[in-house]
């Protein structure tokens, strides 16, 4: 995939203002040299909030969230670095460049990144899927008469959610090859087989299906989901017999990390709104229509942590709306145990076990007005599955405890630990300072590593910051990256904390191949914990004053960590052999000495020179 070019990149930092880019979801407000608002990221009553449109960053206080123009949109609309360049240069009407091997500058039509072509390639096919849905062929009557009569939905959710049909034919394929795609994109999309026999040596995977679009967090579509239609047979389609046949993952799709619905979903929501999150596509439309505007459905084969923190991020209560079968069941279990350690407000609504989401608000639309007053605590929830699963009053209270107990080690908040336990000893009319001794007592018997990952972590280096620091200069003033080339040597880095790691990786590059521009992030492939590094250093400006004598002390106070670690490591030698060789003790001790020398002479060994 082409990397976007570095000239492109600094265009958008010249000519868009980050005011400009927030604006849309912040009301802000002039604060000196700043605008302030309250948070995007969580709900507060105090602005804390604050963008600089002189360096074009923001900083959120409440979050801990730093960074530019580029990283606010990557938070906020969960989109890679290069998705959020291509997005500033359709807002702002800036040529998008690419650049190949050799340093040529491509532009976005000659050097399109895979990603896009393919959300073209899928918004062309749910529009091929709707024109389908809606003609006047015999079929497509058919189909929406399945539609209206025998599922129950109106022609208004079928445009809201843009439902489509897939006919069972070729025709598709032909429709995006004249469309002027290759048939190596249309095999990278997902939406074709590539059997031995077929149309092109391309075979539809939807075939003779109602097309669900699965949409992204910007509402375009980056997967499907078919739903069998039981008056269409097609003998051809390997898949025929399967209820549902959904897209494969793709660059687009990872299934883990998608909810259904989310972009409709958060627009609607207020201050206390929960979510509802059912199990199906169909489930979610049902609540759509009966006024339930905030429901989301997991894609996958079962919810995912991921999927939960996608929804944490609105800082809004969940009510899990699952079938009351024992799959639901089993669900809503999978819901709890990865939900409350993530500190979400978690409720559950019990359906009858022949009912599901879809056929309940069928018969009662006005049914979801009550919902969320009925929906169980936790805790409640744990005794109605216990007692759905046939336990009896006396060993109800063992098995929750069982089941919870590990549920609150979890959690990382003392504050919610305290509150499940009291809300425990209520129900089961217990002291709570006896469940809280049993609670300590199953800690103990915790896995060591557990124990481990609980307990209180050793207070940070002193030099914790130096690596954060040089990592700054690299970003602000690149002009010094040959000096700190030139007098850091990469032993001096401490690579257990991740400006280190990050700070590392890119001195390393640099020796290899040369000093490059730090403006394009997507170049470097960055994990999570790198790319927060990355954006704090990028908000936090420079301290004002002599960069050359900041920097300086830094360099040096690397080399003086080094040193003392060296002493250490050689004292520690040292006390581990006190009747050790006689010639061995000497060295070391020579060692140690010629280690404290360079420690005493450190300012003068890293002296940068003048600009």
């Amino acid at each position: 995939m082409p990397l976007i070019a570095s000239s492109c990149i600094q265009a958008i930092k010249e000519r868009v203002s980050i005011v400009d880019v927030v604006s849309p979801y912040v009301r802000l407000r002039p604060a000196g040299r700043y605008w302030k608002g309250l948070s995007p990221f969580s709900h507060e009553k105090t602005p804390s909030f604050f963008v600089d449109p002189q360096r074009n960053t923001f900083k959120c206080f409440s979050s801990g969230y730093a960074g530019d123009v580029f990283r606010f949109l990557e938070l906020k609309e969960q989109l890679t670095f290069a998705e959020s360049v291509e997005r500033l240069c359709e807002q702002f009407n800036i040529p998008l460049e690419y650049e190949r091997r050799g340093g040529t500058i491509v532009r976005s039509n000659e050097g399109v990144s895979m990603k896009k072509v393919l959300l073209d390639i899928y918004a062309r096919a749910t529009q091929f899927f709707k024109q389908h849905f809606w003609s006047d062929d015999k079929i497509a009557k058919q189909v929406r008469v399945y539609w209206r009569e025998t599922r129950h939905f109106s022609d208004e959710t079928a445009k809201t959610f843009d439902i489509g049909f897939a006919p069972a034919d070729g025709s598709l394929f032909v429709f995006l090859q004249n469309a002027g795609f290759s048939r190596e994109q249309l095999q990278q999309s997902g939406l074709f087989y590539n059997p031995k026999r077929g149309y092109g040596n391309l075979m539809p995977r939807f075939q003779g299906r109602l097309m669900i679009p699965i949409k992204d967090l910007q509402d375009r579509t980056i997967a499907f989901s078919g739903r069998h239609l039981p008056f269409i047979d097609v003998p051809n389609d390997p898949t025929h017999e399967a209820k549902y046949v959904n897209s494969p993952e793709t660059p687009l799709f990872i299934k883990g990390h998608v909810l259904f619905n989310l972009a409709k979903a958060r627009s609607f929501l207020e201050k206390n709104t929960p979510f509802y999150l059912v199990e199906g596509q169909l489930d979610v439309m049902r609540c759509f229509e009966c006024g339930l505007k905030t429901a989301v459905a997991p894609q996958g084969t079962g919810l995912t942590e991921e999927q939960l923190k996608l929804l944490k991020r609105y800082d809004a209560p969940i009510i899990g709306l699952f079938d009351g079968d024992e799959a639901g069941l089993k669900a809503g279990l999978r819901f709890m145990t990865l939900g409350i350690p993530l500190k979400i407000p978690l409720r559950y609504v019990c359906l009858g076990k022949d009912e599901d989401p879809d056929s309940f608000l069928l018969k009662n639309p006005k049914g979801c007005e009550k919902l969320a007053d009925e929906a169980l605590s936790p805790v409640d929830f744990f005794v109605h599955a216990f007692k759905r699963n046939g336990c009896d009053d006396g060993t109800v209270r063992h098995n929750i405890l069982q089941a919870m107990f590990p549920i609150i080690a979890k959690c990382t908040s003392a504050v919610l630990r305290f509150d499940l336990l009291r809300e425990l000893s209520k129900t089961f009319h217990l002291p709570q300072s006896a469940l809280e001794a049993d609670f300590q007592m199953f800690q103990r018997r915790m896995p060591v590593k557990a124990n481990r990952a609980s307990s209180p972590q050793p207070s940070p280096v002193v030099y914790e910051q130096l690596e954060g620091q040089v990592l700054g200069f690299l970003l602000h003033a690149p002009h010094w990256a040959k000096a700190i080339l030139e007098h850091l040597s990469l032993d001096w880095i401490d690579e257990t904390r991740t400006e280190g790691r990050l700070l590392m990786r890119i001195l390393s590059e640099f020796h290899e191949n040369g000093i490059e521009p730090l403006d394009n992030r997507d170049r470097w492939n960055l994990s999570a914990e790198e790319e927060d590094c990355w954006c704090r250093q990028l908000a936090q400006p420079l301290p004002p004053g002599n960069e050359r004598k900041q920097l300086t002390v830094h360099l040096q106070c690397m080399y003086r960590r080094f040193l003392k670690k060296k002493i250490l490591e050689i004292d520690k030698r040292i006390s581990k052999n006190p009747d050790g060789n006689i010639g061995e003790a000497r060295r070391l001790q020579s060692d140690r000495n010629a280690w404290r020398d360079a420690l005493a002479e450190a300012a003068s060994f890293v002296c940068l020179p003048k600009e």
